[in-house]
């Protein structure tokens, strides 16, 4: 009875319920491996790059995006004041000398929300950019936010 059961319930239950185990280390591992081994994005040929690693203020931004679409309903680069990831990233302090910003809505888990950038070729290349060294990823409902950095040289 009791494989019975376990059979049942990998049919029936939703791959949201175990995405909800992916961790902060899980997705940026999962984008490490990527940039690590090169890809395609579209047709152009993205060579290996270095590793991200995580940073809490590209999260918290990225949060702070991700709550103001799904609050407000709406899904955009800029926020409802015409305000940029750039300028966003101004007002928290993070002192940056490259950016970049991934957004998707709909997935309903991290591989889906993977998936999809990277059968983007503008996301892919965001992902594959080499002048990145940090990335945040958030996700508020099913408004999906990463943010990527590089902070100036002090």
């Amino acid at each position: 009875m009791q494989i019975f059961m376990y059979l049942f319930l990998l049919i029936l239950v939703p791959d949201f319920i175990y995405d909800a185990k992916v961790t902060k280390h899980d997705m940026l591992y999962q984008i490490n491996e990527i940039r690590s081994q090169g890809c395609k994005c579209g047709r152009k040929k993205m060579p290996a790059v270095s590793r991200l690693s995580w940073s809490t203020a590209l999260e918290d931004s990225a949060m702070r995006h991700a709550r103001d679409m799904k609050k407000h309903d709406y899904f955009s680069h800029y926020s409802r004041n015409g305000k940029s990831v750039g300028d966003r990233l101004d007002a928290l302090g993070y002192n940056w000398q490259h950016i970049g910003e991934n957004i998707a809505t709909g997935q309903i888990n991290f591989t889906q929300v993977l998936e999809d950038w990277m059968d983007s070729q503008t996301h892919c290349e965001m992902i594959m950019n080499k002048d990145m060294r940090e990335m945040g990823i958030s996700r508020v409902g099913n408004y999906w936010v990463q943010h990527f950095g590089t902070e100036m040289k002090k």
